[in-house]
């Protein structure tokens, strides 16, 4: 794909996070064979338009971490995108709808806070873990900007990994003596168990999927960054949300909980 298309299909997704005016998915419209590699390039083009808007990188997120969900859709590994400041939430304040793009939805996660720079290739879980200040659980608000909503992964690299918000909560926990396979997750909405879950579904261990972006990134010269904030992908399943819901994550072994709620 050539620099001028990129460019272009960057600005169109870069104008429908603005509005919240979807567009519809590339690939089933003019862009059937659009690969890894264009998609992250047409990320990254918008990204830069973020970054010229005023906007900073805080952090990466990694995404489709679940296996069986990669399974499913035929994946062999999960897709990043980056997260940026004016789209951390405050816990405590209502989202509008208005304000969000089509059927968000959410998703529970461990986010962890670095204390140092990891630089690909050769990190590995242990290494994650020497580099990280805490984890905090957190709430990844998934919002795309094409509709009808799309399957292909492509579509969702290109969309930066379909990131829209990160509600984080309000206790860090250091990650010494924590044995992450074993962390559960209790979903609520509206004071109603929905879902349960092991942070082991993220990749096998959360640390692994922290690893797997590091050494991804290392193969476009990037790293994770001292300070960065890394959401490590979905503990449990994602649920579409709606005015009037409130969702809390409950997370065990004393991680603490988050919450969202949503109005019109």
């Amino acid at each position: 794909m050539d620099k001028e298309t990129i460019q272009k299909l960057a600005k169109q997704l870069f104008e429908a996070e603005n509005t919240c005016v979807p567009i519809p998915p590339y690939t089933d419209n003019g862009y059937p064979d659009m690969t890894y590699e264009d998609a992250y390039n047409i990320q990254l083009a918008a990204l830069d338009m973020k970054l010229a808007a005023g906007q900073k990188i805080v952090g990466k997120k990694v995404g489709l971490t679940n296996k069986n969900v990669q399974k499913k859709r035929g994946l062999t590994e999960p897709d990043y995108g980056h997260l940026l400041d004016n789209r951390i939430c405050n816990q405590d304040e209502p989202l509008k709808m208005s304000e969000l793009m089509v059927a968000p939805s959410i998703e529970c996660e461990i986010a962890f806070v670095l204390k140092d720079d990891l630089m690909g290739p050769g990190v590995t879980a242990a290494s994650v873990l020497a580099a990280t200040a805490g984890v905090i659980p957190a709430i990844e608000i998934v919002e795309r900007r094409f509709y009808p909503l799309c399957r292909n992964i492509v579509d969702s690299i290109a969309d930066n990994a379909a990131f829209g918000r990160v509600i984080l909560g309000d206790k860090m926990t250091p990650v010494e003596g924590l044995d992450f396979r074993t962390i559960g997750c209790l979903i609520e909405k509206n004071g109603q168990p929905i879902d349960t879950a092991t942070a082991s579904t993220v990749m096998g261990n959360p640390a692994e999927s922290v690893a797997w972006l590091a050494n991804k990134l290392a193969a476009y010269g990037v790293g994770l960054k001292k300070g960065e904030i890394v959401m490590s992908g979905s503990v449990g399943l994602m649920h579409t949300a709606s005015a009037g819901e409130c969702y809390y994550a409950h997370f065990g072994n004393g991680l603490g909980s988050v919450k969202v709620s949503f109005i019109d």
